[in-house]
């Protein structure tokens, strides 16, 4: 059974205080009541749409404020698996100084297609060389970026 100490009434949450919204009203109606006979000709039309604004505007911008915050998070943690997997790529690159998608599928967490792709995207920005041999194709760091390695 619910003791009196735990029944609410409107405006009130669960840790005891009111809530902003509630202590937002009440302070405007006083400030306006204050403000003498001009406020009530206009009360109407005020309380109706600024009722509707709390109750249609504030909605909609926390979500499309939470909208944007979830893009940017995604974004992130994509760029962030990205460069992930092509450090994997890259040390294993740097152990056995040329590789294939396949080794580079065995010798890190990623798939053979992934590899291949990560591979590649990194060949055409000219970050790795490609060499064909017997009939396949084999990624390699540039001959300084290997010396600076061993040195």
């Amino acid at each position: 059974m619910m003791g009196l100490c735990r029944a609410g009434y409107i405006g009130r949450r669960r840790s005891g205080g009111p809530s902003f919204p509630v202590v937002a009203v009440v302070g405007l109606l006083f400030l306006l009541f204050l403000s003498g006979p001009m406020f009530f000709h206009f009360f109407p039309a005020l309380f109706l749409f600024g009722w509707l604004a709390f109750l249609v505007i504030g909605p909609v911008i926390r979500a499309s404020a939470r909208g944007v915050a979830s893009l940017s998070e995604r974004s992130f943690r994509q760029s962030n698996e990205k460069e992930r997997k092509e450090k994997e790529i890259l040390e294993a690159l740097g152990r056995h100084g040329e590789i294939t998608a396949a080794q580079a599928a065995l010798e890190t967490s990623l798939s053979v297609a992934e590899a291949d792709q990560i591979l590649g995207d990194l060949a055409k920005s000219g970050y790795i060389e490609v060499r064909a041999r017997e009939g396949r194709l084999a990624y390699a760091l540039w001959d300084h970026d290997r010396r600076e390695l061993t040195d």
